[in-house]
């Protein structure tokens, strides 16, 4: 195994637990806000940095566990959708990595991955808005009608305001930090830059 090899899995084994112990550590200590979490954005910085769908999708599944352990969790039908909902965002990965290039410069960029950001923010909370609620009404709500499903969906928006905020928040703060980090690592040297790992194939000359 080569120097680099060994470089390049050692970052990201360092990476992943440094991932996994910041979304338990915010998501315990924003406990009291309803939806209020990391994950989601989690799942989409992994699945941008990371080369590899375990790895990327362990991240936000590691995270819920953990916390969970302490926060208590829901009935398993639940736990089930909750978890897959936020795992999902990691399948954004192609999107986010071609709108998040840090190959070009300029105000149209940056622009393009705002936009971009936002709207897998975006896509992200309602996923998980429309599933986990619909979860609910299957499994828990006695009147299983559309104005029941309605009404359960009305019920869940003042929940879903945070889920929002807590999305755009935590996935500006994640890829900020990223692209500062890249960034500065471009004229100063000394730190290596976050970039997306490389992926498996880069034997063949393919790149994700």
């Amino acid at each position: 195994m080569s120097n680099t090899t060994k470089w390049d899995r050692l970052s990201e084994a360092s990476l992943f637990v440094a991932l996994v112990a910041l979304g338990v550590g915010l998501r315990l200590y924003f406990r009291d806000l309803p939806n209020f979490a990391p994950v989601a954005a989690l799942a989409l910085f992994s699945g941008y940095l990371f080369r590899g769908w375990l790895t990327a999708l362990s991240v936000p599944l590691a995270v819920m566990a953990i916390s969970d352990y302490f926060i208590g969790g829901y009935a398993w039908q639940v736990t089930v959708v909750v978890y897959a909902s936020l795992a999902l965002p990691v399948a954004l990965r192609g999107v986010v990595r071609r709108w998040m290039s840090l190959k070009h410069n300029g105000l149209k960029s940056a622009l393009t991955a705002t936009a971009g950001l936002v709207t897998c923010a975006l896509g992200s909370s309602l996923i998980f808005y429309l599933t986990t609620n619909m979860a609910c009404w299957i499994w828990f709500d006695t009147d299983h009608t559309a104005s029941g499903l309605l009404h359960n969906y009305l019920s869940a928006l003042p929940f879903y305001r945070y889920t929002v905020a807590g999305d755009l928040l935590f996935a500006f703060g994640l890829f900020g930090v990223h692209a500062f980090w890249a960034q500065g690592a471009r004229h100063f040297a000394a730190a290596p830059a976050l970039v997306p790992l490389p992926v498996r194939e880069r034997a063949s000359g393919n790149k994700s």
